[in-house]
């Protein structure tokens, strides 16, 4: 299924869309920020399955996505670019390679 030329982002569009009012301030923050954001959004994750409540933990991995489109937009990436970047990113690295990825993060991170 493809995207619409006006939602090249699918689902995400209206994320991406929502922090346009905030491309500045997101484009002068360092990277350390969006990591730290990870963290907290990681955080509230864990507090929401640990009080058996999944539909905020996905709200939450919604919110995920949403620090990773930043990260993108902080690196000057725009809608077009990234739905190319993460389809090559998807069919160069991880299609069919999955189990291995998954294998390589246990030997090498031990998770």
């Amino acid at each position: 299924m493809s995207d619409s030329p006006d939602e090249p982002l699918g689902p995400f569009q209206e994320i991406w869309e929502a922090w346009e009012e905030a491309g500045a301030e997101i484009a002068a923050k360092p990277l350390s920020h969006f990591r730290r954001a990870t963290d907290i959004q990681f955080d509230e994750l864990e507090q929401h399955l640990a009080a058996g409540d999944t539909e905020a933990a996905a709200r939450e991995a919604v919110d995920l996505i949403s620090v990773a489109l930043n990260t993108l937009r902080q690196l000057g990436c725009q809608p077009d670019e990234i739905a190319e970047i993460a389809r090559k990113r998807a069919r160069q690295r991880m299609s069919g390679q999955a189990l291995a990825i998954l294998a390589k993060y246990q030997q090498q991170y031990g998770i």
